[in-house]
């Protein structure tokens, strides 16, 4: 399939097979994600692969803690589809900012004009931010490609602290990426008009 059909046909899976991915092509994704561009090298990215059920299970019962705080509307919106992908998931790939590029400009700012240094610090972050979108995508459409699914989840960002207390980690979560074979066909969402997304200046 071109690279064209993949950007438009790949969707979002939340329930996947029982069945296990070949450590030689999951060791191809990483590497699509390690192969991301970034700025001035930095490559922030950290991924912690976890396909120990005890820990998703784990995972589970934190994040269902939290969203129990949000009410019945949080409950019905975000547990289903998030505690789904989660738990059916061979694997998940927690995806961590190393924060490197943002300490080494911090440590630079000290130099410099004091009323700029938090500029510098926020744009280093939204560097960094960048760089590890730019690889999580690599690794989505590697995944499409090898007709395997994923999800690019969000919402057990809620609870972070909880997370990297259980994976032994310090790092900043930036997102979980669950992949597996799919059990379900995704569904692509309808995309904004042309008109709506671009301007042009000529």
């Amino acid at each position: 399939m071109k690279l064209v059909d993949i950007i438009r046909k790949r969707s979002s899976v939340r329930y996947y097979k029982n069945k296990r991915v070949p450590s030689g092509i999951l060791l191809k994704i990483l590497e699509a994600g390690r192969w991301g561009p970034s700025l001035a090298t930095i490559q922030p990215s950290v991924f912690i692969v976890v396909s120990k059920k005890e820990i998703k299970n784990k995972v589970c019962e934190i994040v269902d803690k939290r969203l129990k705080k949000l009410g019945i509307g949080g409950r019905i919106v975000f547990m289903p589809t998030t505690m789904k992908a989660i738990r059916s998931a061979p694997l998940l790939i927690f995806i961590y900012n190393s924060g490197k590029f943002r300490n080494l400009i911090s440590k630079f700012v000290k130099f410099v004009n004091v009323t700029k240094s938090n500029k510098y610090v926020k744009i280093a972050e939204q560097a960094e931010i960048s760089a590890i979108s730019a690889a999580i995508q690599n690794m989505i459409l590697l995944i499409e490609e090898f007709r395997l699914g994923s999800c690019w989840l969000h919402m057990p960002l809620y609870c972070e602290q909880e997370i990297n207390k259980l994976l032994g980690i310090k790092n900043k979560l930036i997102a979980i990426l669950a992949l597996g074979y799919p059990a379900e066909k995704g569904r692509r969402s309808a995309r904004k008009s042309f008109s709506d997304l671009v301007r042009f200046i000529n």
